[in-house]
């Protein structure tokens, strides 16, 4: 059977855009760009939510700043700076925390968005035709990851029906951006699995 991608989850969203990132996403896209991050220098994460990115960047020794405007700070009020930014955003902010990033990353930044989100006038006009702070890589899982289920162990999760990437913003890159691709199906639950 094919999916469905039209209307399944209208009215569905979840309160403050929260979708937990499991795990293994982060740890793909870190094993995949581990040469960007040099673990002298301090990782914000902005919208940490319970921490699931956040202990992920622990577990690989990164010194992490962690946030979230469920717990006091907004991001978008933000004037200190970082080296680097990983996060999941809120997806109906994704826009304004680009730009806030683009205000506050010294090097680069992370941020897990649909696929989708590569096209769009305002998105082409105001991001990605920017040659200052300009997208530098996407990193493109090959299976569709189920966002906002409860987290397991083992990184493991179901199949949704929205493709998700990890897009880079480097201040030094030239050029195009580049597009790269995680495996990802041996984090899919199958049958066995649950």
């Amino acid at each position: 059977m094919g999916k469905n991608f039209s209307m399944n989850n209208r009215g569905q969203r979840k309160k403050s855009d929260f979708y937990e990132t499991p795990y293994s996403i982060t740890q793909q896209f870190l094993d995949s760009t581990f040469t960007l991050w040099d673990n002298e220098f301090s990782i914000l994460e902005p919208a940490c939510g319970n921490g699931a990115i956040v202990s992920v960047l622990q577990k690989n020794n990164f010194k992490v700043v962690q946030y979230d405007i469920n717990i006091g700070k907004d991001f978008l009020k933000e004037t200190t700076q970082y080296h680097y930014i990983i996060t999941n955003p809120p997806f109906s902010l994704a826009f304004e925390f680009i730009q806030k990033a683009k205000e506050i990353a010294i090097d680069r930044f992370a941020f897990l968005l649909p696929l989708s989100y590569l096209h769009g006038k305002k998105r082409y006009d105001y991001i990605y035709n920017d040659t200052i702070f300009p997208l530098s890589r996407v990193y493109v899982y090959t299976r569709y990851p189920l966002l906002g289920e409860s987290l397991r162990e083992d990184g493991k999760y179901k199949t949704g029906m929205m493709v998700y990437a990890w897009f880079i913003w480097d201040k030094t890159h030239k050029g195009s951006p580049t597009i790269h691709w995680i495996d990802n199906n041996d984090y899919v639950l199958n049958g066995k699995d649950t």
